[in-house]
């Protein structure tokens, strides 16, 4: 119950009447529902580790995703020497709860990413597919329904290819996927093994049908991936090696929309980029909030997921 309630006791300032407005008032508090998203509300201008002990712990978690009311939290942990799997936290009582494993996630799952309107969860899986038995890593989708999240299916289409030989992983991948409004999935992919990583695009036609992925053109000779739309989709925030970035890390790069495409990209700053790896961006599903994974120092020294009020990227300043 969010309305104000007024009455109006005239002059009278009886017990009773302060007896009435006081049991009013706890029925009023009794009754009032959490705000769906109340830890949106103070994130920090600086970044600052997002659910320590319980979210960010001294296992390695990255590339976090939300449900649309924000009271769900996907993401991947992985323990130190063991496989990446998709586990789930969620908000209640103003605290996120202790995560779980996914109810459909294998021994090799990772990168969810939840759609806008909460129906559909892509991910990344290494799962044998139906008919080829293929365990690259290819992007699979589950659908919601007021039963919950169904039985994953791989992405059809031209998205997912198949693993050129048993004992290259670097061929046939098919990464950090994100949904964008449109329906259409970005994702990055080695279409060479002996080439950097690109950001893919993929349109979805009226059947469910995954398009030919076609190269986004901010692409480099270095390696681009885990790319993100701002919420707004005038910016695209992804994760790259460059010749800007520190010698041997990942870091986080912006690029604006224009009438051909994307504008070359733009190194973030720090705090958002440190001397470690930083990359795995994300937003809260109401664009307000900005999260990564990083490696720096004040936490696990393992990958964290950080978090930061998205105004404090400044992304038109940055990239004017």
């Amino acid at each position: 119950m969010s309305e104000r309630v007024t009455i109006d006791f005239g002059q009278r300032n009886s017990l009773w009447a302060r007896t009435l407005l006081l049991l009013l008032a706890i029925l009023i508090q009794g009754c009032g529902t959490e705000s769906s998203a109340s830890w949106t509300t103070s994130s920090p201008v600086r970044p600052g580790l997002f659910a320590p002990g319980v979210i960010s712990t001294d296992m390695r978690e990255y590339g976090i995703t939300f449900s649309p009311d924000a009271r769900e939290a996907y993401f991947t942990r992985r323990p130190r020497g063991g496989q990446p799997q998709v586990f789930v936290s969620y908000f209640r009582g103003g605290l996120w709860t202790e995560p779980v494993r996914w109810l459909f996630s294998g021994v090799h799952d990772e990168a969810p990413h939840v759609s806008s309107d909460g129906s559909s969860m892509i991910f990344v899986s290494r799962r044998p597919m139906p008919k080829s038995g293929d365990r690259s890593d290819n992007i699979w989708i589950s659908e919601r329904t007021e039963a919950g999240w169904g039985i994953p299916t791989p992405l059809r289409g031209e998205v997912n290819q198949p693993r050129l030989n048993q004992e290259d992983f670097g061929s046939g991948m098919e990464m950090g996927p994100s949904l964008l409004p449109d329906g259409s999935i970005l994702f990055w992919s080695r279409a060479d093994p002996d080439w950097g990583a690109d950001i893919y695009r993929s349109q979805v036609g009226p059947d469910g049908t995954y398009e030919s992925p076609a190269a986004l053109t901010l692409n480099s000779t270095g390696d681009e991936s885990n790319a993100v739309l701002v919420p707004g989709g005038n910016f695209l925030i992804f994760q790259a090696y460059r010749d800007a970035t520190a010698p041997g890390n990942q870091d986080l790069y912006v690029s604006r929309r224009n009438a051909y495409g994307w504008d070359s990209a733009v190194h973030l700053p720090a705090p958002f980029n440190s001397a470690f790896n930083d990359g795995y961006p994300s937003f809260s599903p109401d664009g307000s909030t900005f999260f990564f994974a990083s490696d720096r120092r004040g936490a696990s020294g393992y990958y964290d997921i950080w978090y930061v009020d998205a105004s404090s990227l400044n992304l038109d300043a940055l990239t004017r």
